[in-house]
C-alpha cells in the first residue's frame, strides 16, 4: 500500500478533505511551478511511486524531470508510471520532455542535477535524521541551486484531530514539526543561503472550529533572488555521478509547423 493511500485511511479518523490532502499538495506545487516563469527542469526528490509525475508532466515548458529516491520497489513503480503511452505520440506536448528515474540521496552532490530550475521535496524532510537536514539543505541550495525549492512537511499541532492517532503519522517519520519549528527550520537554511528567500503557507485547511491547530500539512517556497550571487562553495567533484539511471523515458514534442491535435 502507498503512503499516499495511507494517510487517506488515516483522514478517515479525523476531519474530511476532499479531494484527500495529498492531491492538494500535488496540486498546490503543481500550480506553484506553473506560475513561475524559466521553469524547465525539476528534480522530484523522494519521489517513492511517482504519483507526482503525472502533474509535474502536465507542465507545457518543462522539458526534463528527474525523480530520485533510494527505495527500488518504489522506483520500479515510478518508472511504470513516467512511461509516455499511445496518446502521448498524437497529442504531443508543447516541448520534448524527458523523465528520468535515478536510484539516490537528496544527501548527495550529482552533477547531473546542478543548475536545476526547481526542486521539489513533498512529504520528505521527516522521513530524514535530523543531524542529515545540513547536508540536504547544502546539496538544494549550494549545490543544485535552483530558482525555486519547496517543501511540504505535516504539522505536528493537527495530529490531536486524529482521534485514533498514537505516535507519528507513519511508521518510518524521524519527526513531525509544529508550525514554528517548521519556521525555524526555514529561517535557518535563509541564514546559511541569504540569497534565497522564503513563503511558508498550509495545505489542508482545518475545521473552522479548530482553526488554531494550523493546516494538516506545511509547505514552504524559497525563491532565488533575482541576480543573487553564488556565494556558497561546494568542495566535492563537479563531476561525481552517485545516482543510478533506473530508466528513461522520451515525450515528442510538437514542431513548429506541425499543427496542433485537437
Amino acid at each position: 500500500m502507498s503512503i499516499d493511500k495511507k494517510e487517506e485511511i488515516l483522514e478517515r479518523s479525523g476531519p474530511i478533505f476532499d479531494p484527500p490532502v495529498y492531491i492538494q499538495r500535488y496540486t498546490t506545487v503543481r500550480d506553484i511551478l506553473f506560475k513561475l516563469p524559466g521553469i524547465e527542469k525539476v528534480v522530484d526528490f523522494g519521489c517513492a511511486q511517482g504519483n507526482f509525475i503525472k502533474y509535474l508532466r502536465k507542465l507545457p515548458f518543462v522539458t526534463e524531470i528527474s525523480c530520485v529516491d533510494i527505495h527500488e520497489p518504489s522506483l520500479e513503480r515510478a518508472a511504470v508510471v513516467s512511461r509516455p503511452n499511445a496518446w502521448d505520440f498524437v497529442f504531443k506536448r508543447h516541448q520534448p520532455l524527458t523523465i528520468k528515474i535515478y536510484k539516490g540521496s537528496v544527501l548527495e552532490n550529482d552533477c547531473r542535477l546542478e543548475g536545476y530550475s526547481a526542486v521539489t521535496c513533498i512529504e520528505l524532510i521527516e522521513h530524514l535524521e535530523p543531524k542529515y537536514l545540513e547536508s540536504l539543505s547544502s546539496n538544494i541550495f549550494g549545490f543544485i541551486r535552483p530558482k525555486v525549492a519547496i517543501f511540504t512537511t505535516p504539522n505536528c499541532e493537527f495530529n490531536v484531530l486524529f482521534p485514533n492517532l498514537e505516535g507519528f503519522r507513519h511508521w518510518d517519520h524521524k519527526f513531525e514539526w509544529s508550525r514554528k519549528e517548521f519556521e525555524e527550520w526555514c529561517n535557518n537554511i535563509l541564514e546559511k543561503f541569504p540569497e534565497y528567500t522564503v513563503k511558508i503557507k498550509g495545505v489542508g485547511d482545518p475545521p473552522p472550529e479548530s482553526a488554531h491547530v494550523g493546516s494538516l500539512s506545511q509547505l514552504a517556497i524559497f525563491s532565488l533572488k533575482l541576480s543573487a550571487p553564488k556565494i556558497y562553495e561546494t568542495n566535492l567533484n563537479l563531476s561525481k555521478k552517485p545516482y543510478i539511471l533506473t530508466e528513461e523515458h522520451n515525450y515528442p514534442g510538437r514542431s513548429q509547423t506541425e499543427p496542433e491535435v485537437t
